[in-house]
């Protein structure tokens, strides 16, 4: 009667992993991955307690009192900041994609633009975000008492191909040129007296992605 038991004990252990190892496959020669690094690059703002640039001649015919950069089509500031890719360029040779992010928040009465640019140590041009034309935010609507109807937001993703990838690994600054579009119908005597209060802020994040194959 043992014999039997152990016997029938078996035949069952046998079919147990017959069926347990029935839909196992053999294992891949290579294990294709898709790792990310997402970052913050940094955060730019236009105001005019900055210095600012104004680009051109004089060129609007205002009458009221203004400040001199309002005669100027176009007035900006620029910001630089630290762009540390060696991390990124050192963990796979196979880097897919590079994306950014640039989110622009605008206070002013004023259309806003900003311009990404990647420069090399000693401050060349490698790269833009942005070609031909900046990344523009739309004018806000204010006040008679200054105060800012509704902040206007922009948000614009960029992917970066293969070749501006290899250049990008030069890249060792990020520069942001923040400005405001001047117009006679945008600015006046009246609402100038609150231009003091506002911002033109620009945020850029960035992510890489890698195509990473790891053989057995």
């Amino acid at each position: 009667m043992i014999k039997i038991k152990q016997t029938v004990l078996a035949i069952i252990s046998v079919v147990l992993a017959l069926e347990c190892t029935r839909n196992i496959q053999p294992l891949p020669d290579s294990v294709a991955l898709a790792p990310s690094l997402s970052f913050p690059v940094g955060e730019g703002s236009f105001n005019l307690a900055k210095t600012y640039i104004t680009l051109g001649l004089q060129e609007i015919n205002l009458t009221e009192n203004v400040p001199e950069w309002a005669k100027y089509r176009y007035v900006y500031v620029q910001d630089t900041f630290a762009l540390n890719l060696t991390e990124a360029y050192n963990q796979s040779e196979d880097i897919s994609i590079i994306s950014f992010r640039v989110n622009i928040w605008n206070d002013f009465p004023l259309q806003g633009d900003a311009q990404v640019l990647f420069v090399s140590s000693s401050y060349q041009a490698i790269d833009s975000l942005f070609s031909p034309n900046p990344a523009t935010v739309r004018a806000a609507e204010i006040y008679s008492n200054g105060d800012v109807v509704g902040t206007k937001f922009e948000s614009y993703p960029v992917q970066i191909d293969k070749q501006r990838i290899d250049n990008l690994s030069q890249a060792q600054y990020v520069v942001v040129r923040a400005g405001l579009v001047v117009t006679e119908e945008g600015i006046n005597e009246l609402n100038v007296q609150y231009f003091d209060r506002y911002k033109l802020r620009v945020q850029i994040a960035a992510r890489v992605d890698f195509s990473l194959n790891i053989s057995n």
